[in-house]
Order: structure tokens, then sequence, then C-alpha cells
């Protein structure tokens, strides 16, 4: 394997350069926050691997992707001591919300029958007992799960070749440096600043709610969003709603927290008594298809334009971005074999 240079060490720099160390490569990433400031969509990510729910606002490709990345996510992360949990997840609303229960199994197409289980309110006791007598019936969507986002890229930091954190780097001129004969992957996101790349702004807020047992994640349907809860070791959790067609990246705003906090505590009482332990908001990067991007541009391998299905779809994105390495790797030593 040759030599690597990645930009970017987020998610996906972080977890293709782990698949090329394992390979062989030398691998260095250039990171431009400091280590103690990550800014990368997927320190603020929820982290749910959850390719039916996704449907309604992705396609076919990225229910296949997700699939691909659902079946290659366990033994990535037992093998990296990575938290986990893939016992499905579950959808309710509110009485005056019921229809939108409904919409969203409509949604689903072809894949409602295999992918989607109606249960009454005796149902979501079971699957959830934190939420019983709370709702009177639930979407339990079986293949979904959630990770643990933070956990991953700790334990990604020290296997994924050398970070060389607070370096900002051109991967076209570090393809193009006379002296330099690595080969360039860039991951930098949003920081790409590429023509057709936007960034769309996440939100989340992180609880210890220890009144609060759920297991799996839950969507609390909702007419202006809807409202996530993905469990973390710990009773902890991650809660967020829709993305945000905006570029900003200020602070959560009042009104943001007010309505996530409030939709949690209309999900359950408990939150109320929950420790606020972080406000966060993020960029995620897309292209305007909302489809991610494996290319070569200007000797540069380009991986980007993840959106809002990064751990999602992860995996099955690195499997391109390795197979396109390696096809690269062939061609240059078949040119100098001949």
């Amino acid at each position: 394997m040759p030599t690597v240079a990645i930009a970017g060490a987020g998610l996906m720099g972080r977890l293709i350069g782990w698949q090329l160390v394992k390979r062989g490569a030398d691998v260095t990433l250039y990171e431009r926050t400091p280590r103690h400031a990550p800014a990368s969509a997927a320190h603020v990510a929820a982290a749910m691997l959850a390719p039916t729910s996704e449907l309604p606002d992705s396609d076919d490709a990225v229910f296949a992707m997700g699939q691909q990345s659902l079946s290659a996510w366990p033994a990535m992360l037992d093998e990296l001591g990575v938290p986990y949990g893939i016992d499905g997840s579950l959808l309710v609303a509110h009485g005056p919300d019921g229809p939108l229960l409904d919409k969203f199994y409509r949604s689903l197409g072809a894949h409602r029958e295999t992918e989607a289980k109606w249960l009454n309110a005796a149902g979501v006791a079971e699957l959830e007992p934190a939420l019983a007598g709370r709702f009177e019936r639930g979407l339990y969507l079986p293949h979904e799960g959630w990770l643990d986002n933070r956990a991953l890229l700790a334990a990604l930091e020290g296997r994924c070749g050398t970070i060389r954190f607070g370096k900002c780097v051109d991967p076209v001129r570090l393809a193009a440096h006379p002296s330099g004969d690595a080969l360039v992957v860039d991951c930098r996101g949003v920081g790409a600043d590429f023509a057709e790349l936007r960034g769309v702004r996440g939100e989340a807020i992180r609880l210890h709610a220890p009144e609060v047992d759920l297991t799996r994640p839950v969507r609390l349907m909702h007419p202006r969003y809807q409202l996530y809860v993905a469990p973390r070791p710990g009773r902890h959790y991650v809660v967020g709603a829709t993305q945000l067609e905006s570029e900003s990246t200020q602070a959560t705003t009042v009104r943001s927290a007010l309505e996530l906090l409030s939709a949690a505590f209309a999900l359950h009482p408990g939150f109320a008594e929950a420790e606020i332990t972080e406000l966060c908001a993020g960029l995620r990067p897309a292209y305007p298809d909302n489809l991610p991007r494996v290319e070569w541009r200007r000797g540069v391998l380009r991986v980007n334009g993840l959106y809002r299905h990064g751990f999602l779809i992860a995996p099955a994105v690195a499997q391109q971005a390795i197979e396109e390495i390696e096809r690269c790797m062939y061609s240059s030593t078949a040119t100098a074999s001949a």
C-alpha cells in the first residue's frame, strides 16, 4: 500500500484511514481544528443507524447503502469496542398528531410491509416500558439502531494513522507537490468549500436523564419537526430534530433549545429533571441531490456530501473509497511495470 494523506479527520477521514492502515498503508491525516475543539458534523451527530426512518427524506440508493453499512457496523464496532445497539427504533405521536404516523408509513412505499410493524399501546409498553401508557400506538422499525459517535471517533483516533491537528492543507497542492508521492484523499466536509457543496445545519442537545430509561432511538412525530432521542450508555441521550437549510455556525438558539426540550418533555416527563450536558450545532455537507460522491478531481480522491446520513452510510462510502484507491494503485503499478 502507498503513503496516503487525508485532509479532514472527521468520521470519513478516520474510517478510511483505519481501513488503509489495516491494509498496511502509511497514513497521515490533516485536521484544521485543534484536538480539543472538534468541529466535524460527526462530533455533533446523534449517529442513528436508521435506513428506514430516512426513506421519506432520501431514496433507494441511500437505503441500499444504509442496509450495506448496517451489516458491516457490528463487526467494526465490536473490534473497536464502541457501544451500539441494533434492535430497532420506535416512532410515536400524541393523539392529534397520529395521522403523521400513517403518512410516514405510506411514505415507505414498497418497503413498508417488511420494514415497519404497527404496535398498539401494549406493544409500545412492551418494547419501551418507559413509554407505557403514554401512546396509543407506535411504529416499530426493527432493522435500525444507534452507535456512540464520540466513542467511535476516539477509538478511531489511535488506529487511523497519524493525525496532525491544527493543520490546514490544500489537497490539490498536496497532491501536486514535487517532493510528495502520497495518494491524497479529501474528506474535509463543508470545509472543502466546493462550488456545489452546501452546509445543512443540525442542532442537538445532550442530556443526562437518570429518570428516563429508553433502550433504542425514539422519534416523536410533530407537524413542524421529527424529534429524535438517541440513547447513550448510562442514561445519556442525544436529542435533536430534522435539519435546517442554513449555513449558520452560530451556537444553538434559544428557540431551538426550547422546542427540543419541550418536545423531549412531551415524550417523557422524566426529561424535566435531566441535566443538560451540552448544546451543540454543526453543518452537514450536502450536494444538490443530497447523495454522497466518491470521485477523482485534479489528482485527489474526494469523499464528501454524506448529508444527514453520515453514520448510516459511512462503511459503504468508505468501501467505495478503498476500492478507488486500490484501483488507482493497481493502475499505477501496471503502468510502472509496462
